[in-house]
């Protein structure tokens, strides 16, 4: 579809036959009507492009009892979000393991485990709650995935994560990329807040138990939406 000049073209997300979907000459936009040729002669328009050419359905194609959005477009399952969850981990334990080694964490447990008992007592210092490398490890990894979450979205609506497994974020009202305000909402309701609060004592139990909330929530929502893509009028869909 990519040599496709923009206009209307039957709809390869619509549920029921009779659907046009504007086409840019890139993407499909939210914007779709009744076909003309359906409302005059009462049959389905011939098939867009893509399918005449045989080539592969749009990688954000579904069946019609996939769950959708208001405007057409297939919601993320919940195991494509877990999965880009747990891959745009990897570079943040890669980070940590790699500040760790920096600042002697490992040569001071390769120590204990020969008996040093010295060694053992500073390694348990260098990560006890308060400690001055802690926080400085915590503060490190939360700047760091703040650049990571917020850059990738506004830049083009995809974490590495994301992007593996097909999925990308929109905004609610309009399928466009996060604004920066929005993505900054939603990784502070997602990471930030949460994770500066656990620091708090007593308040950091509750912080973990929202985060597990968080991350449910689309499970039983009902537009598919997480805590943090509520507070920042986002969406997670399968990507085009």
């Amino acid at each position: 579809m990519s040599e496709q000049p923009a206009g209307w073209y039957p709809d390869p997300y619509a549920a029921l036959p009779g659907t046009e979907r504007w086409w840019d000459g890139g993407q499909w936009l939210a914007q779709t009507r009744e076909a003309p040729q359906h409302q005059a002669a009462g049959h389905a328009p011939a098939a867009p492009a893509w399918a005449e050419r045989s080539e592969p359905r749009p990688s954000g194609y579904a069946g019609a009892g996939a769950p959708r959005t208001a405007d057409g477009g297939v919601r993320a399952s919940w195991s494509a979000r877990l999965g880009a969850w747990l891959i745009d981990l990897v570079p943040f334990v890669v980070l940590s393991l790699v500040l760790l080694g920096a600042f002697g964490y490992f040569d001071l447990m390769s120590r204990a485990v020969d008996g040093d008992e010295t060694a053992m007592a500073e390694a348990e210092a260098m990560l006890a709650p308060g400690s001055g490398f802690g926080t400085g490890l915590t503060l490190a990894i939360l700047v760091a995935h703040l650049l990571y979450n917020v850059g990738f979205h506004v830049a083009t609506g995809q974490t590495p994560g994301k992007r593996l497994v097909g999925i990308r974020v929109r905004m609610v009202d309009e399928d466009r990329r996060p604004t920066p305000r929005a993505a900054l909402v939603r990784w502070i309701v997602q990471q930030g807040g949460p994770q500066l609060l656990t620091a708090i004592p007593g308040v950091g139990l509750i912080a973990s138990i929202f985060t597990i909330v968080d991350h449910l929530f689309p499970l039983w929502d009902k537009e598919g939406q997480a805590i943090h893509d509520k507070a920042a009028r986002t969406l997670v869909v399968r990507a085009r």
